[in-house]
C-alpha cells in the first residue's frame, strides 16, 4: 500500500511537470517565430513585432544640400541610411517609435538610391522594403556646376506598390481642381500602376488612347491607384485619367462635370540587369522624367513623374 502511494505521487508529479513544459512551449511559440536573417545568418528566433515592423519613412525635407528624413521603427533600435555601401547617416529610434536621420547630398551623381537598415536592441538586422530615390535635374552645357539649392525629385517606392512622390523638381504635380496624377509605374512585362490624389471623392477611370483600361476609387485618405498586369504595349500614346465626383449639384440635381487629365506616355524598351547595367537610369524630357531602377532578381521597374506642362488640353 505504501509503495502504491509513492508510485501515485511520482506519477502525479511527472504529469504536472509535463503540463508545465507544454504551457512553457506554447508561450514561447506564441511570441517567437523563426525567420531568415540577412548577411547569411542562420534561422533564429526573432520577436514577432521586430519581424513585421521594419523602419519606415514618413517624410523627407530638403534645405539646400541638407536632407532630413523622419520615420518610425522599433524603440531603441539603430537606423542607418546608405547609398550602395556608403553610409550617409545614422539615428536611434526613440521610446515613442520615431527616428530622424540627416545627411548632406553631393549633387553629383544625378541619381541616388537610398536604403534603410534597422538594427534592433538584441542585434537583429532588418532591411526595409522601402527605397528612397533622389533625382537631380540635368545640368545644361552652359550652366556650369549644379547649384546645391536646386530641388531634387524625391520619391518613395516599395516592390509591387505605387510610387509616392515626396517632392517634385517641377513646380508641382500635374492636376486640375484638386485632382492629381502623381506617377505611372510599369515593369518590363507591361504591368502598370497609375496613382494620384484627389480632394473630392469619386471614381477614377483610366484610358489609353480613349480605350478604357480600368476603374478605381478615391479612398478616405484622398489617394487613388489602379494596378494592372501586362496591359501596356510598346509605343507612344496618350493616357487619360478621369475623376467622376460622387457629389451632385444642388441646383439641378445632376452629377458634377468630370475632371480629365490627359498626358503623353512612352513606354521604354525592357531593360535587364547585367554587369555593366546602371542601377538607376534616368530619361529627362521637357515635360516629364522617366526613371528605371534595377530590381533584385533581374529586370527594371520604371516610374514617370510629369510636369504640369505635360497636360494635353
Amino acid at each position: 500500500m505504501h509503495k502504491n502511494r509513492i508510485f501515485i505521487i511520482f506519477m502525479t508529479g511527472a504529469v504536472l511537470a509535463l503540463i508545465l513544459w507544454a504551457i512553457s512551449a506554447l508561450v514561447t511559440n506564441r511570441y517567437f517565430i523563426p525567420v531568415a536573417q540577412t548577411d547569411n545568418q542562420q534561422l533564429s528566433e526573432v520577436p514577432q513585432e521586430e519581424r513585421v515592423f521594419p523602419a519606415r519613412i514618413l517624410s523627407v525635407n530638403q534645405l539646400g544640400s541638407d536632407f532630413l528624413i523622419k520615420g518610425t521603427g522599433l524603440p531603441g533600435s539603430g537606423v542607418t541610411l546608405s547609398h550602395k555601401k556608403e553610409e550617409l547617416g545614422t539615428g536611434v529610434v526613440s521610446a515613442s517609435g520615431e527616428w530622424s536621420v540627416g545627411f548632406v547630398s553631393n549633387p553629383a551623381p544625378n541619381a541616388l538610391g537610398l536604403n534603410i537598415l534597422m538594427v534592433t536592441p538584441n542585434g537583429h538586422q532588418i532591411y526595409s522594403d522601402q527605397s528612397l530615390i533622389l533625382i537631380y535635374p540635368p545640368v545644361g552645357p552652359n550652366e556650369g556646376e549644379r547649384s546645391s539649392e536646386q530641388k531634387a525629385m524625391i520619391f518613395l517606392t516599395s516592390p509591387g506598390q505605387n510610387t509616392r512622390v515626396l517632392q517634385t523638381s517641377f513646380d508641382f504635380l500635374p492636376g486640375r481642381d484638386g485632382f492629381v496624377l502623381e506617377a505611372i509605374d510599369y515593369d518590363n512585362s507591361g504591368g502598370v500602376i497609375f496613382s494620384g490624389l484627389s480632394v473630392k471623392m469619386g471614381s477614377v477611370k483610366v484610358y489609353a488612347n480613349e480605350n478604357l483600361v480600368g476603374e478605381s476609387y478615391v479612398d478616405r485618405s484622398g489617394r487613388w491607384n489602379l494596378i494592372f498586369g501586362n496591359i501596356m504595349p510598346m509605343g507612344r500614346y496618350n493616357i487619360s485619367v478621369e475623376l467622376v465626383p460622387i457629389e451632385q449639384e444642388i441646383a439641378d440635381n445632376k452629377p458634377q462635370n468630370s475632371i480629365v487629365l490627359t498626358l503623353p506616355f512612352a513606354r521604354m524598351n525592357p531593360l535587364f540587369a547585367s554587369e555593366d547595367s546602371p542601377e538607376i537610369l534616368v530619361e529627362y524630357l521637357d515635360d516629364r522624367i522617366q526613371i528605371g531602377r534595377a530590381l533584385y532578381g533581374g529586370g527594371y521597374q520604371f516610374t514617370i513623374v510629369y510636369s504640369p506642362d505635360a497636360v494635353v488640353e
